[in-house]
């Protein structure tokens, strides 16, 4: 992902696929139901720590990857 707005397609995908609404989201990644509403607009000010706490309780861990050679960083 490269933009707020290919990470807020690919929660609102995930939120979507377990059938959950904003707020089971938010209520499960302990942030509110607001914030949950703010990364799936794609807004670009949200905060980058709550938004691991959304794909924690999406079941995801986030690493680097490097583009040219494809190495990924835990």
């Amino acid at each position: 992902m490269y933009t707020m707005r290919e990470a807020a397609a690919v929660v609102r995908e995930l939120r979507d696929e377990r059938g959950w609404t904003q707020a089971q989201l938010a209520e499960r990644a302990r942030v509110s139901r607001s914030f949950v509403a703010d990364v799936e607009a794609g807004k670009a000010s949200v905060e980058a720590s709550k938004v691991f706490d959304l794909w924690q309780a999406l079941g995801f861990e986030v690493a680097l990857r490097a583009r040219d050679t494809g190495d990924v960083r835990w």
